[in-house]
This record gives structure tokens, sequence and C-alpha cells, in this order.
């Protein structure tokens, strides 16, 4: 196995984008990750990965909330500026539409849902770190599909 197989392989497995929104020292973080997936019912449990180098982890401590939002099909220009490492924290969430959480945590307009967590465990993997979030809250949007991501391109579902 080497590096771009891996890739190549992992990259044919659909799934969908998040933009994941923290808040620590008076900054707004946010990222783009499509390693979202749900974990438990009982408790309600997610988790992400996050690279062990990304600005974000400052904000993600045990105790810490967070905010997955899950972005709609319209949103492939909030995926696109979330991801870019070039960008700082301020600029990531520049001209995007936000509310927040009563914890102060961005949540980003709409999106299909979004799920408001606290961190409950962190798990290294790898050059990733693996968060574990409970979840305490969120709501959903109706009428609104998902930004897919499938072969290292963002996709709308048909």
């Amino acid at each position: 196995m080497n590096e771009n197989l891996f890739k190549e392989i992992c990259g044919n497995y659909a799934t969908g984008v998040t933009v994941i929104t923290s808040f620590n020292n008076n900054i707004n973080y946010g990222f783009t990750a499509n390693s979202f997936t749900s974990v438990s019912i009982s408790p309600f449990l997610i988790l992400f990965c996050l690279n062990k180098k990304a600005n974000s982890n400052k904000a993600l401590n045990i105790g810490n909330h967070f905010v997955v939002n899950i972005l709609s099909s319209s949103q492939s220009n909030i995926c696109n500026q979330f991801a870019n490492n070039n960008l700082s924290p301020s600029e990531r969430f520049s001209e995007v539409k936000t509310s927040s959480t009563k914890n102060d945590i961005k949540i980003i307009s709409d999106s299909v849902g979004w799920l408001e967590c606290k961190v409950k465990n962190i798990v290294e993997g790898g050059d990733h770190f693996v968060y574990i979030g409970e979840v305490e809250m969120g709501n959903l949007s109706e009428n609104q599909n998902p930004l897919i991501y499938h072969n290292s391109k963002i996709k709308k579902i048909i």
C-alpha cells in the first residue's frame, strides 16, 4: 500500500461535508471535515478527525463545545473557504452568515442541520486527533440536500 493508492481508495467512499466550528479566547475557529460520523445513540455521541497541525485544535479541549454544521448542496463556496489553510480563523468566517449557540459557537446559516457537542474524549490516530463529542442540542432544516465529497470532488445529490 502507498499513500496515493490509500487516498484514492478512501476517496471513492462518498461522504457528507461538514464545517466544524468552535470558540476559544475570543477567536472563532472553523474547518471543513468529511470525517464525521455518528457513534452512539445512548448517549448521543459523534466523532470527527482533525490533523494534529490544525489551528482549530486550540479550541477543542476536553469539555469545550463545538458545532458540526452539515453543509447543503448550495454551500460549496463555504466548504472551500473553510478548507483553505491560507486563511486566518477570522477570514474563514468572512461573509458567512451565522448565528450563535448559547455557548457562543457559530452555526452556519442555511446548512442542512447542526449539532452542538461537548468534547468528551480525544484519541491520537496517526497524524490526526479523533474527537468524540457528546451531542447536547441540534436542529434540522427542511428541504435541504447535503453537499457530498466523492473522488476528491465536491458534488451535489441529483
